[in-house]
């Protein structure tokens, strides 16, 4: 009988508990309010505030304009001329080479897709345009779902961003980008965005993926880190590897298995 009576208390528990997407999106659409009410308990410190906000800013001025100067040329450094492979491994370098021949390419359109294994599912479609090798536009659709007990939960969150390729070298690139990300699914909200990738091939027919993309959505933040391994064969390639989400204040991560294709 007690056996009976605890379930009927912790089944409603259960039932209405919210979904972690539905806290995800929920923290994504929190904005700040607060300032409004706490004007007037302040007032008596005003002085004091405008003192520590004008030091405070003269700190950041200057902290900046050093940091700026200071990493202008790691940032952007030298556009040394560079072309790209038909594929990854045409001619055993990766991406991008140094060796220039009649089949190297000055333009490539990378597509993707990678499926998370997680009780909260993830699929996503990544395409990769390079007009010219040391740029390119990337564009990344994500699509969460989960199935709650009573209903199910979803949530798609889009990607845009300009890359710069810093570095192009043979068997290693790296990259940085800046952008914008939508979040929808009652967030509705657009987002300043950047990122940073590495790819490394080692050894044919084997490369190695990092990727790291920072969105401002409101109060809060969606995270994405990737790591993979890639299994190249020509123009194709499939893959594994772990990708963590951050979305506001849950966090989403998993084994993932993909397959991309260069033309």
């Amino acid at each position: 009988m007690k056996s009976k009576l605890l379930l009927l208390l912790f089944v409603p528990c259960i039932l209405f508990s919210q979904s972690k997407l539905g806290k995800a999106k929920e923290s994504l659409s929190k904005t700040s309010s607060s300032s409004g009410n706490s004007s007037t308990s302040s007032s008596s410190s005003s002085d004091d505030d405008d003192d520590f906000d004008f030091f405070s800013m003269l700190f950041e001025d200057i902290f900046f304009e050093i940091a700026y100067h200071s990493t202008l040329g790691i940032a952007f450094g030298g556009a040394n001329y560079t072309e790209m492979n038909p594929y990854p491994y045409y001619n055993n370098h990766g991406e991008f080479t140094n060796d220039f021949k009649d089949a190297n390419k000055r333009s490539s359109i990378k597509i993707g897709t990678n499926y998370l294994i997680n009780r909260i599912n993830a699929l996503e479609i990544n395409t990769v345009l390079k007009p010219i090798p040391i740029a390119g536009l990337e564009v990344s659709y994500l699509n969460f779902a989960e199935n709650t007990l009573l209903n199910s939960e979803s949530l798609n969150i889009t990607s845009v961003s300009a890359n710069y390729y810093r570095v192009r070298e043979n068997h290693f690139s790296l990259w940085w980008g800046i952008g914008g990300t939508y979040v929808g699914k009652e967030v509705d909200t657009w987002g300043f965005a950047y990122n940073l990738g590495v790819d490394i091939y080692p050894a044919k027919p084997i490369s190695l993926h990092l990727g790291w993309r920072q969105s401002f959505i409101n109060d809060n933040t969606v995270d994405v880190f990737k790591s993979q391994v890639k299994y190249h064969i020509k123009r194709a390639a499939l893959y594994t590897g772990y990708h963590n989400y951050k979305l506001g204040s849950e966090t989403i991560s998993g084994l993932v298995l993909g397959i991309e294709y260069s033309f």
